[in-house]
């Protein structure tokens, strides 16, 4: 008969040979994960680069994205140049423009840097909300888009509130500041983008419950295509990299929930159309409801193209950082974009 020591070790000699195969799996994954980020930052670095020297505007669409991208990427381990960094964060600050902050980059402006005070931007938000609680987006959130306004309306009160939330302002502003806008909030309007959906979510963890964050986690789980990707509008057929970043984002910051395997299969989606260049192609069609394909609008799709191709990059690299262990020692008020 075997000794108990004997027995002892012959189990955890078969519960290692069950359990190494899973470990070499998670780190092979965990491997091909951190080299598809780390091609993207370098994408977004060189594109931020060359906006900055283009452009005199930060963009709702690419400073923001540029620094929470290297920010969460930063802390996750990943090599970032601190220099460029400060030099990014230093450009973009609204206290160094001419003209304030627009209002959706000041939201994103507050969400990608939560450690860092940015008054003007906060103060931007606190001006903008209008009579009836909600604000004004700007163009690129709803007259360009194929959502339209009703539904930028409501994504943009959220993400105002989320931002707000993550600013210097007090609790009591934020208070008042959402009481102003419960009539807006209260509509239940199905989204039409994938983005409303998640900002959605993001509201109810912060100031909702349990229950209606599961419902919308639900409601989008539904909506992941058969390639494992999601589409930014609602009901579009093609997948791309915007809005399957974004849903990554959101179900990143509850990441114990179960998902059928929806985190996995979108990761393995966005490693195989991830370009050379480290970027994923933004196609302005699935995004803009302006017809820009006639040969006289030749510059002015180029242009589009490449604002959605960075902005889908962007929360792509955003997305897939979220899967990404935070490295021991960051901050723990950072842990999370959205306390």
């Amino acid at each position: 008969m075997k000794s108990a020591c004997g027995i002892a070790q012959l189990i955890v000699l078969l519960a290692l040979a069950v359990r190494l195969p899973c470990l070499a799996d998670d780190q092979a994954a965990q491997s091909a994960l951190r080299a598809t980020i780390t091609k993207s930052l370098g994408f977004l670095a060189r594109e931020g680069d060359q906006w900055m020297e283009d452009k005199s505007c930060n963009g709702c669409h690419h400073m923001p994205e540029l620094l929470w991208s290297h920010r969460e990427a930063k802390r996750r381990g990943f090599a970032v140049d601190q220099s460029k960094l400060d030099e990014w964060i230093e450009w973009a600050n609204p206290k160094t423009k001419d003209t304030g902050p627009g209002l959706e980059q000041a939201g994103l402006m507050l969400l990608a840097l939560p450690e860092k005070p940015l008054p003007e931007a906060t103060q931007a938000i606190l001006k903008g909300q209008l009579p009836d609680g909600s604000w004004k987006p700007a163009g690129q959130f709803a007259d360009m888009q194929r959502r339209g306004p009703p539904d930028a309306k409501s994504n943009s009160a959220r993400l105002f509130l989320l931002a707000l939330a993550a600013s210097d302002a007090s609790p009591q502003v934020v208070a008042e500041t959402r009481k102003k806008a419960a009539a807006l909030l209260e509509k239940t309007d199905p989204p039409t983008t994938v983005e409303t959906w998640v900002f959605r979510g993001l509201y109810a963890r912060k100031f909702g419950t349990p229950e209606e964050l599961e419902a919308v986690r639900g409601e989008i789980l539904k909506l992941q295509h058969e390639d494992g990707g999601w589409a930014y509008v609602v009901g579009q057929a093609t997948s791309d990299a915007l809005g399957t970043g974004q849903v990554l984002y959101l179900l990143g910051q509850v990441p114990a929930a179960p998902d059928g395997g929806a985190v996995e299969r979108a990761q393995r989606w966005l490693q195989g159309t991830q370009r050379e260049d480290g970027g994923w192609t933004g196609q302005s069609t699935l995004f803009s409801k302006i017809d820009r394909t006639g040969p006289q609008k030749a510059k002015s799709l180029k242009d589009v193209t490449g604002i959605y191709t960075f902005w889908g990059s962007a929360w792509a690299t955003i997305g897939l950082l979220q899967w990404v262990p935070v490295k021991d020692g960051a901050s723990a008020s950072g842990a999370t974009v959205l306390p």
